[in-house]
């Protein structure tokens, strides 16, 4: 069984969620252990760190999705917003602000982080793909540049796509 498989099988339990974010404080962390045991979820591996950060989420938050990454949960905050990730500009919005300050972590730094944006997610009602983020935090700083070309890149690509569209129109 994956992480995932248990974590998706035990939503409902609210007794094993609670005991599950206490993974993410270091003075608690212990009492996850012997759930998280099974997964690597002990000590301060990389592996480690992600299991115990993704599953201490997902007990706060349990709305999973099965596609995208914490680039796609970010654009997701720009959605009915003036803000528009795609458009590049001096001084970024607040989405933008707070995404650059979740890719400039550090290994150390990450889970504290994404915890924030988890949480920011779980107040907006929009679904993290935990799976996913448990392979980014694994392989973490490895993983910015996948976040960022989703959080940035797909706007401007679409963006692109519009300028070509309107210059084809101008030429015929």
């Amino acid at each position: 069984m994956t992480l995932m498989e248990f974590l998706l099988k035990n939503r409902e339990n609210r007794g094993l969620l609670a005991t599950l974010r206490q993974g993410l404080v270091p003075a608690t962390e212990t009492r996850a252990w012997p759930w998280l045991g099974r997964f690597d979820g002990i000590g301060q591996t990389p592996r480690a760190r992600a299991v115990r950060t993704v599953a201490g989420l997902f007990g706060h938050h349990p709305e999973n999705c099965d596609s995208g990454n914490m680039g796609d949960t970010c654009r997701e905050f720009c959605r009915g917003t003036d803000e528009d990730p795609g458009k590049a500009t001096d001084t970024p919005g607040p989405v933008g602000r707070r995404f650059g300050w979740l890719l400039a972590a550090d290994a150390e730094e990450i889970g504290d982080r994404v915890t924030r944006i988890v949480l920011y997610a779980k107040s907006k009602g929009i679904p993290v793909n935990y799976a996913q983020l448990q392979k980014d935090l694994e392989r973490w700083p490895r993983a910015r540049e996948a976040w960022a070309g989703a959080f940035w890149a797909a706007t401007q690509a679409k963006g692109h796509a519009q300028d070509k569209d309107a210059d084809e129109g101008m030429a015929s």
